[in-house]
């Protein structure tokens, strides 16, 4: 796995600290962490977002689709699921469909690293709660942060197309297969427009 450096939580060399002190250092490996799908094809690293940077961008645009356009759903929720989905990457690493790592070990996997982050805070079940629904899609909130993490996915490849970074279609196809909302498929097909038009 591709980072930009080791995991900051080693700087502790088994030391104890403050919960939050422990957590914030444990999830700061986000921002050294490649996205690697990126990497794999041909994006270097000197110009290859984090998952930190990914999950910021999840963050706010669900913070804006949500207040804007479905004003049914709880805004807050929508927004702490977003900055706790790729939580458990910081402990297992961006595992990519690449990987040959199937759905069920992948979830068992980023489960544990997420119950291990979390149990050091106070409220840390309740979070672990929130990012259990985001895998089990089981609240609309749930499933819009699902559609928003593609659709993010989909926006920095169109970034990477204007960079000269190739085709990345496959991106787009597969953000296109999570959309479900009316209002993210326009956002997408409009999105679809802007890419460069020669790939």
């Amino acid at each position: 796995m591709k980072t930009k450096a080791p995991p900051p939580i080693a700087h502790l060399a088994g030391r104890a600290t403050l919960p939050l002190i422990e957590a914030y250092l444990e999830f700061n490996h986000l921002k050294q962490l490649y996205r690697q799908g990126w990497l794999r094809v041909g994006v270097p690293a000197d110009r290859c977002e984090s998952v930190g940077e990914h999950s910021l961008g999840v963050a706010l645009l669900c913070l804006f689709i949500a207040e804007s356009w479905f004003p049914e759903a709880d805004a807050f929720k929508v927004v702490r699921i977003a900055l706790l989905h790729d939580l458990g990457e910081a402990r297992v690493g961006d595992i990519t469909p690449h990987d040959g790592v199937d759905h069920a070990q992948k979830h068992a996997l980023e489960r544990r690293a997420v119950e291990q982050i979390l149990g050091k805070l106070p409220r840390g079940a309740e979070y672990l709660a929130l990012w259990d629904e985001y895998e089990q899609g089981s609240s609309f909130e749930a499933r819009l942060v699902r559609q928003v993490d593609r659709l993010e996915m989909g926006l920095q490849a169109c970034v990477y197309e204007h960079q000269g970074m190739g085709d990345l279609s496959q991106f787009f196809a597969s953000a296109q297969n999570v959309m479900e909302t009316p209002q993210l498929r326009a956002l997408f097909e409009e999105l679809q427009t802007l890419r460069p038009p020669t790939r």
